[in-house]
């Protein structure tokens, strides 16, 4: 009798020890899941404070051109289209190997040979900031020349002499653009998926 009251209490105790370590995974899973989306959160939070950063910096070095008088420049501004009668062969092809698009404009040959080369943004007074992305014919001079798709607006455009600032690139660590773009963590994608499925 007393063996079997023993073996009883004996059971009672497994069964209770094994319910009790299932409840401790339990809760080491849920704890895991807690941090996966913290570290989560936390991964977004610092991006956001980086593109902020390069944000105020651009703004900072955008004040800093304009207000830079070696910068600034009385050009010629003109205005071009995808035309081979305005361009070459490959009229929407820049010299700079991309497609041609509203935001982009070409400049002289002496204006980039100063310092205003590819990828560089130029402000132009009352038009907006361009990138620089093509060049102009070789007898151009002091000039700048704006794509516009439609070629009567092209035309229309005229000649202009208006104020050109080259601005500053940012000072950004080049440190600062690998934690941007870094390729994530495997505990972060985990816990972005874990969230977008609670989410849906």
């Amino acid at each position: 009798m007393k063996n079997c009251i023993y073996l009883l209490i004996s059971l009672a105790a497994v069964i209770f020890i094994i319910q009790h370590q299932r409840e401790i995974r339990q809760l080491r899973q849920l704890i895991d899941s807690q941090n996966q989306s913290i570290h989560a959160m936390q991964v977004v939070l610092r991006n956001n404070s980086i593109q902020t950063e390069l944000a105020l910096e651009l703004g900072r070095n955008t004040q800093k051109s304009l207000h830079d008088s070696r910068s600034k420049r009385l050009v010629k501004v003109t205005a071009y289209s995808p035309r081979i009668e305005e361009t070459d062969s490959t009229p929407f092809i820049t010299a700079y190997n991309t497609k041609v698009r509203p935001g982009i404009i070409a400049v002289s040959r002496d204006l980039f040979a100063k310092g205003w080369t590819f990828g560089r943004k130029v402000y132009i007074k009352s038009l907006g900031v361009f990138t620089i992305e093509d060049l102009m014919a070789k007898r151009k001079r002091n000039q700048v020349d704006v794509f516009i798709p439609e070629t009567t607006k092209a035309l229309s455009f005229g000649r202009r002499n208006l104020e050109v600032h080259l601005l500053a690139p940012p000072t950004i660590p080049a440190q600062t653009y690998t934690q941007l773009y870094r390729t994530p963590h495997r505990d972060f994608l985990l816990a972005t998926d874990d969230i977008c499925r609670r989410t849906k």
